[in-house]
């Protein structure tokens, strides 16, 4: 865990011994935070109460496991990249079921997803959002639907760099207050803001191309908090810029995970 405030000060470690960490969430309660983390080679999520020394699996396995989110329940969302779904864990039944996407089967129109990455959860509206890497698009599903609908990225579900277009997004934050949609838009090495209901995008940080700013951008999370965890996979680094056109200044925190 890093303070904003203080660039220079050391990372206080919370968590140990995680072999290939994916995504986390941290769920803050009066008795302090609680961190979800999937485990890609694991295929697993593990709930980490504050001040344990081991986590405890959450579900059944999860095939590799990215993306990890939870709703006001308790209950939780893990998106299975292999199997192309996404599944709830019941927190009150000890039981899993798929939410979106088809079991073992992926394809491009509304009802499939394609090696599903990321996830958010807007407790304000209970719907989920996936980064359906794969499809290069953002899909929206709310309760008991068969079928996602699109948010952002191409109606062809194509690779683009342009404006209008995704390349394999692993992460999605939702503002839930007015519905903006930033997405870490992973293969064009950029962070993307999507109003509602937008056909287009904006460029936010980053560009298309590697460069020392981000490369192979995996997550985001908008805060306006002092200190933010972040999980890496090769080498770290955690950064920090304002939001443009905001008339109060708010945290954008990245995990970056880069290749050399």
């Amino acid at each position: 865990m890093f303070s904003l405030n203080r660039s220079s000060d050391l990372a206080t470690t919370v968590i140990s011994n995680v072999n290939t960490p994916s995504k986390i969430y941290v769920d803050d309660d009066e008795d302090g935070p609680t961190i979800y983390i999937s485990v890609f080679i694991g295929n697993r999520v593990e709930k980490w109460i504050s001040g344990a020394s081991i986590g405890i699996q959450i579900g059944d396995e999860c095939r590799s496991c990215f993306g990890v989110a939870v709703d006001s329940e308790k209950n939780v969302y893990m998106s299975e990249a292999d199997r192309h779904r996404v599944v709830k864990w019941l927190a009150q039944t000890n039981s899993t079921t798929v939410v979106a996407g088809q079991t073992d089967k992926r394809g491009t129109t509304d009802e499939y997803l394609n090696n599903p990455d990321g996830l958010y959860f807007d407790r304000s509206s209970d719907v989920l959002y996936v980064a359906d890497a794969y499809n290069n698009r953002i899909q929206k599903w709310t309760k008991n639907t068969i079928s996602g609908i699109r948010v952002a990225g191409s109606n062809t579900s194509a690779p683009g760099d342009d404006t209008g277009s995704l390349d394999e997004p692993n992460g999605v934050w939702i503002d839930q207050q007015t519905k903006i949609i930033y997405v870490a838009d992973t293969s064009n090495h950029r962070i993307m803001r999507w109003l509602p209901d937008a056909s287009v995008g904006d460029i936010i940080a980053g560009g298309q191309g590697m460069s020392e700013s981000f490369e192979w951008t995996q997550s985001i999370f908008v805060s306006s908090k002092v200190s933010q965890l972040s999980s890496f996979e090769v080498r770290e680094r955690n950064q920090k810029i304002n939001k443009s056109n905001d008339t109060t200044s708010t945290n954008i925190v990245l995990e970056a995970k880069t290749l050399f």
